[in-house]
């Protein structure tokens, strides 16, 4: 058991809970879309530093800010995927659905002087296990400890798309949501990639991958709870 983080001298509690923010998304990271071999290509990246994580404080985030991100990652050239972590934020699964949508709209209209270079996607922890339906799973395996934000590079889907058609090997499901709906394929990249996922987590038993999940949020409500932070 991870031991109760400490604000330590001359640390905030801000501090601390974006540190602990970014160690709860590393476990996500590394004990389920690695450790259950979801997206091979997920650990190249993260080895190769080509993963941003970010922290966003405020309870109530805001659209333009979320924008401002987005952008900068697009401008960072080093940057393949990013992850926008909000701790504080209380939104139900469809709400933050709809504010990612937001941030989406407010990047597209205002992308930077390099255009829109990044496609977005929402994790949320809320949604309970499902594995009736191959796209009903993507909800299952997406319950990151926070609400979170997922920013993929454009060129980055396009060069995983070419690497392998089927997508089976090295598009992970987020991407792969991410994809323009017009981008062309034998069948929809979307239900390739969550198909595979889906069988993934049958084999293991969806038991053995909740159990997972929930250790990863329990470890959560602990450090969160230390901190003063209803999680």
């Amino acid at each position: 058991m991870p031991s109760e983080p400490t604000v330590g001298e001359g640390a905030s509690v801000d501090e601390a809970l974006e540190r602990e923010a970014k160690r709860l998304f590393r476990r996500y990271t590394v004990e389920i879309v690695e450790g259950l071999d979801m997206c091979p290509w997920a650990e190249t990246a993260r080895r190769r530093s080509q993963v941003s994580e970010s922290v966003e404080l405020s309870a109530l985030p805001d659209p333009e800010l979320g924008a401002a991100w987005a952008r900068r990652l697009g401008e960072t050239a080093s940057v393949e995927i990013g992850f926008l972590i909000h701790p504080r934020v209380k939104l139900s699964r469809k709400e933050f659905v709809a504010y990612v949508e937001a941030v989406r709209a407010a990047y597209a209209k205002d992308p930077g002087r390099r255009g829109v270079q990044m496609a977005m996607v929402a994790f949320h922890p809320e949604p309970e296990p499902d594995t009736s339906t191959a796209l009903s799973l993507i909800n299952f395996i997406r319950r990151c400890p926070d609400p979170t934000i997922q920013a993929i590079r454009l060129s980055t889907l396009e060069e995983l798309r070419q690497r392998d058609g089927t997508g089976k090997r090295f598009m992970p499901m987020s991407a792969a949501l991410a994809l323009p709906l017009d981008a062309p394929a034998k069948r929809p990249l979307h239900e390739v990639v969550t198909d595979a996922n889906q069988q993934t987590v049958e084999r293991l038993g969806v038991a053995h991958v909740e159990a997972i999940v929930e250790d990863i949020h329990r470890d959560r409500d602990r450090a969160y709870r230390a901190l003063g932070v209803e999680p």
